[in-house]
């Protein structure tokens, strides 16, 4: 079967690898569509990721073949892929954080193969079923809305507090998004890409910036103080984390989803006189993902304008990709068919 192996730093090939084989709690999922994520787009430019495998962890598709021990999936069954790979033993998935697990930092299309390829197998435990009423395109942005869920939670986000948003790719989109259903008094969303601003316009923030108008931004809060309660940087872009603490009022949070490949200066200063906080997150857990179906079903997050390009596995280099990290591009999400 066909794949597109990744072995490196702008380094991708299409292969013919052998198909997989479901063995004892596995099963075998035709895929119809697998993503391409800003984590797969940072993998592919720097290189991040040391081993070859074949990427794609934004995944839905079908049953196609049912290894033993299964019960309750059916050969046909609509289903979206839960990437992760918890230990399940460690003190992090004890806890409930399994996205911080000690035990495997491996996930499906990270390490271990994804979706990038006509077939994968699958454990059993990451698959969820797909609503009829979510079509397949849909059944891919989960992972996202899910790393939106997950940094409300993780920083006791409640209505009425205010946000900024940097960045507006997938996770920034859908950060917007999250943030309305949350009750955000104020939402300002800023990204250089012209394209990209008109897709979050549909989401009405209250405002949608080109450029960091820091005064605006400061003046959003409606609770009287200059500066955001949060800013969540979606870019990766390592000049907006000093930026963020320009917009960012006193005692606020800086929340990191964005990812980069190197060190960068922060002015600790600014942190300290103005108590602010920084808080990484890093995707989500399960409940987030099926909280995010829910809510793709019930057409209170709509993933539609944010979809942009639908691409054969053939011409994922160029149209996928190279089209992704280059910075004037008209796409947000980004589909691969194999």
């Amino acid at each position: 079967m066909k794949a597109a192996l990744y072995e490196g730093k702008k380094k991708i090939r299409i292969v013919d690898i052998p198909k997989p084989v479901p063995q004892k709690g596995e099963l075998l999922v035709k895929v119809k569509y697998a993503g391409i994520c800003g984590s797969d787009l940072e993998f592919y430019k720097t290189g991040l990721w040391p081993a070859s495998c074949v990427l794609g962890h934004e995944i839905t598709g079908t049953i196609a073949e049912i290894g033993s021990e299964v019960k309750r999936w059916k050969i046909g069954d609509r289903v979206t892929i839960f990437p992760g790979l918890p230990c399940g033993k460690c003190y992090y998935c004890q806890r409930g954080d399994t996205n911080l697990c000690d035990g495997s930092f491996e996930g499906i299309g990270i390490g271990r193969n994804g979706g990038f390829e006509e077939f994968l197998v699958v454990p059993v435990h990451c698959l969820i079923s797909l609503p009829d009423v979510i079509p397949f395109k849909h059944g891919t942005v989960f992972d996202q809305i899910g790393t939106g869920l997950c940094a409300l939670r993780e920083v006791n986000f409640v209505a009425s507090n205010s946000a900024v948003v940097f960045g507006l790719g997938t996770i920034g989109q859908f950060m917007l998004q999250c943030l309305k259903i949350a009750g955000a008094s104020s939402i300002v969303v800023v990204d250089k890409n012209p394209h990209r601003l008109e897709i979050a316009k549909k989401f009405e923030p209250n405002y949608a910036l080109q450029k960091l108008f820091l005064a605006k931004i400061r003046r959003a809060n409606k609770r009287g103080a200059s500066g955001a309660d949060f800013v969540f940087e979606c870019s990766g872009a390592p000049v907006l984390v000093n930026a963020a603490l320009d917009v960012i009022r006193k005692g606020g949070t800086i929340v990191q989803i964005g990812l980069w490949d190197k060190p960068v200066e922060i002015n600790l200063l600014k942190y300290v006189i103005n108590q602010n906080r920084i808080q990484g997150i890093l995707s989500c857990i399960r409940q987030d993902y099926e909280f995010a179906i829910d809510l793709v079903a019930r057409k209170l997050i709509d993933p539609d304008p944010i979809v942009t390009k639908i691409i054969p596995l053939d011409d994922i280099i160029e149209e996928g990709f190279q089209c992704g990290i280059d910075p004037e591009t008209k796409e947000i999400k980004i589909l691969v068919a194999p």
